[in-house]
């Protein structure tokens, strides 16, 4: 079995025994994505597609407050005719991995209150889960609170 499998079944039988922990019975069903698809969907995750880059530093200064102690990037990318966010964490700690799957939980769980993205899916072929959500369409909200400069993404 390759990286990518290796990957696949340990996030997945680890994201299946919080979820069934976590949603009490509740159905929010999500789309595995593949790693190829991903990788297709942001030219190979090009620098160009970044919107944020958050780096271990960053991290730990902005989010103090919800213990996020691990950088990611988050992507912008086209698939199944639409616009998609990938959120990859950065990292290979165990801690990393497993914010990553609280992540994946936490926004399953969100998905249907209208100021959160709706999260689409996400892919478990990487060594730490990556996140897919819908496009923000109307911009995204600053760390204060209020809407960028640019008032919508890039």
């Amino acid at each position: 079995m390759d990286e990518r499998g290796r990957a696949f079944f340990n996030n997945r039988s680890i994201l299946l025994e919080d979820l069934i922990a976590s949603c009490d019975g509740k159905s929010n069903p999500i789309r595995n994505y593949s790693a190829s698809e991903l990788i297709r969907a942001t030219n190979n995750f090009d620098p160009s597609c970044i919107i944020e880059n958050c780096t271990p530093t960053e991290a730990s200064q902005f989010h103090r407050l919800i213990h996020v102690y691990h950088g990611y990037k988050v992507f912008k990318g086209f698939l199944d005719d639409r616009y998609i966010i990938v959120k990859k964490s950065m990292g290979t700690r165990d801690e990393t991995w497993s914010l990553a799957i609280r992540d994946i939980i936490i926004s399953m769980q969100m998905s249907n209150h209208k100021n959160v993205l709706k999260l689409l899916g996400c892919c478990l072929e990487f060594p730490i889960p990556a996140l897919v959500h819908e496009y923000a369409t109307k911009g995204v909200v600053t760390y204060q609170g209020g809407f960028g400069a640019n008032e919508s993404l890039p």
